[in-house]
C-alpha cells in the first residue's frame, strides 16, 4: 500500500540520485581530467591547482559542516537552507560551461567548482537531517543505504549519457562515435563543457520531489547555541580520534 510516509522516503531517495553527478561527472570522470589537460596552462600545474582547490574547499567544508549539522538538527526549517545550497550547486556547476580550453580565468573556474562543491556537501547535511523524521530509528540504516546506492546508480546513468551523447574525445566524437548534439563545437570542447549545465539541470529536475513531497516542520524552532554546540562537538570528536583508529583512518 502506497502511504504518505513511503512517498516521502522515495522523495528523499531522489536527493542522492539528483546530486551524485557532481561527484561522478565533474569531480571524477569528465570535468577534472578536462580541466587538467585542456583548461590549465599545463597538466602539471593543472594537477597542482586542482589539488589545492580541493584541499582548501575540503578543509572549509570539514570545519563548517558540524556547525551546520547542529543548526539542521535543531533549527526547525530546512527548506530555505536547502534552497540556498541548491543555488550554490546549480550556479557552480553551470558556470563550468565557460571553462574554455586555454582560458585565462583558470582561478575563476576553480572558484566556481568549489562553490558547487560547497552546495553539494552542505545540501547533504540538511537532507540527512530530514531522515530521522521519515521512519523509525531501526529503519534508518536501510533507508540511508538504499539512498546511497540509488545515488551511485544515478551517477552511473548520468555518466553513460554523458559519454554517449556529450563529452567528445580528441577526435571530436563521443564514445558512441557521435558528434556533440545541438550544434556544440567539438573543437572548443563545448560537448565536454556542457557537462556542467547538464549536471545542474539533472539536479534541478530530480531534487524537486524532495521539496514537493516532504513538508516543512509543523513548528519552527529557534536554535539557541547551535553554532557553539557544533564547535564543541567538533572539538570533542577531534580529540577522541586517537581512541577510534578506524574512524581516524576513514577521515584521513
Amino acid at each position: 500500500m502506497d502511504t504518505p510516509q513511503r512517498r516521502r522516503i522515495r522523495a528523499w531517495y531522489m536527493f542522492d540520485w539528483a546530486n551524485q553527478p557532481y561527484n561522478t561527472l565533474l569531480l571524477t570522470f569528465i570535468f577534472a581530467p578536462y580541466f587538467v589537460s585542456s583548461v590549465a596552462p599545463d597538466p602539471v600545474s593543472g594537477q597542482a591547482m586542482w589539488g589545492a582547490m580541493l584541499a582548501v574547499a575540503g578543509i572549509g567544508i570539514a570545519l563548517t559542516a558540524p556547525v551546520l549539522g547542529a543548526i539542521a538538527d535543531s533549527a526547525g526549517r530546512w527548506r530555505p537552507w536547502l534552497v540556498l545550497w541548491s543555488v550554490f550547486y546549480v550556479v557552480g556547476a553551470w558556470a563550468l560551461w565557460w571553462a574554455a580550453p586555454g582560458t585565462e580565468g583558470v582561478v575563476w573556474v576553480l572558484v566556481a567548482f568549489a562553490i558547487g562543491m560547497v552546495g553539494l556537501e552542505f545540501g547533504i547535511v540538511f537532507a540527512n537531517a530530514l531522515l530521522p523524521g521519515l521512519a523509525p530509528r531501526g529503519a534508518l540504516g536501510r533507508i540511508s543505504g538504499t539512498g546511497w546506492a540509488l545515488g551511485y546508480a544515478g551517477g552511473v546513468v548520468a555518466l553513460a549519457l554523458t559519454l554517449v551523447f556529450l563529452a567528445e574525445g580528441e577526435d571530436g566524437r563521443t564514445l558512441a562515435g557521435l558528434a556533440p548534439p545541438f550544434g556544440l563545437d567539438a573543437e572548443a570542447r563545448e560537448g565536454t563543457r556542457a557537462v556542467g549545465p547538464f549536471t545542474a539541470l539533472w539536479y534541478v529536475v530530480f531534487v524537486l520531489p524532495l521539496f514537493l513531497m516532504i513538508p516543512e516542520h509543523d513548528r519552527v524552532r529557534r536554535a539557541p547555541g547551535a553554532v557553539r554546540a557544533g564547535l564543541v562537538g567538533l572539538g570533542r570528536s577531534l580529540r577522541g580520534l586517537p581512541r577510534h583508529p578506524s574512524l581516524l583512518a576513514y577521515l584521513a
